[in-house]
């Protein structure tokens, strides 16, 4: 019984993190209407054979950039502890070493929860890799406990001790300040958002529309429409450009009952 307590706990704190802190505390600022795609490239809904050949190669470029990472945690107390795994979250290649992702990653914060593992995969499909040493997950836990609701870093940045990754070409990374943001709204219309289905090799990239900003605190939210899977956290927003690839922010959480998801944008 105590088990299953545990197991039950650690669970809901990440459907919590994933749900509930999403809706928390946000003021959302005045609506607006979602451009219709633009006469070029529209990914959401492709005319022809040729743009949906142009569509999968710039998808295939995003999973390319795009890790899957999943912590397994043993958690209890009293010398009773029970292995949970914390469903997947996901993440974007900045470097060799360095991954972007989400700031909620609340059972890692659990005093009785110890992480005893880390499994990493490209989500092209590769094998997941399995960092099991205690020292390296101890560091990679320290960047990745959730810091306070409402705090203006919404992002994490995790460094690693050793080059495991390689970053994809033409990808940029933009940072989106307060006036900035609303020019995404003057955009296409269609952006590139990560989601996933199931464990461990079933990412994807779904194209969705802008429909509204949010402030929570000092950061911004960017609301799309379509709805995400828990596990998809920390997946990346892309825009199409000639110049490449541009990851504008990564995933908060979503909204079911709206079939919306919340990016958190990336700020200086």
């Amino acid at each position: 019984m105590e088990k299953t307590r545990v197991a039950v706990r650690t669970l809901l704190a990440v459907v919590l993190g994933m749900l509930v802190f999403v809706r928390a505390s946000a003021i959302q600022l005045p609506r607006v209407a979602a451009e219709q795609p633009a006469a070029g490239l529209s990914c959401r809904a492709p005319r022809d054979a040729a743009e949906r050949v142009q569509c999968a190669g710039l998808e295939r470029r995003i999973l390319a950039a795009t890790i899957f990472l999943r912590f397994t945690l043993h958690c209890g107390h009293n010398g009773d502890r029970s292995q949970v795994a914390l469903i997947p979250s996901h993440a974007t290649i900045l470097d060799s070493r360095t991954l972007l992702t989400h700031n909620h990653f609340y059972p890692l914060a659990d005093p009785d929860c110890a992480a005893v593992a880390l499994e990493l995969a490209q989500a092209t499909g590769a094998t997941p890799a399995v960092i099991e040493d205690a020292a390296t997950l101890t560091g990679l836990v320290a960047q990745l406990r959730p810091n306070p609701v409402g705090s203006s870093n919404q992002t994490r940045l995790v460094h690693f001790p050793m080059p495991l990754f390689t970053p994809a070409p033409a990808l940029t990374f933009e940072a989106i300040d307060r006036a900035a943001s609303r020019a995404i709204f003057g955009y296409s219309g269609e952006l590139a958002e990560i989601n996933w289905e199931a464990f461990p090799n079933a990412t994807r990239v779904q194209w969705v529309r802008p429909v509204a900003l949010e402030r929570r605190g000092d950061a911004l939210g960017l609301v799309v429409d379509q709805a995400v899977e828990i596990g998809a956290s920390g997946g990346g927003l892309f825009r199409v450009t000639p110049a490449g690839l541009v990851h504008v922010g990564n995933i908060w959480g979503t909204w079911r009952a709206d079939d919306t998801s919340i990016i958190a944008l990336n700020q200086n």
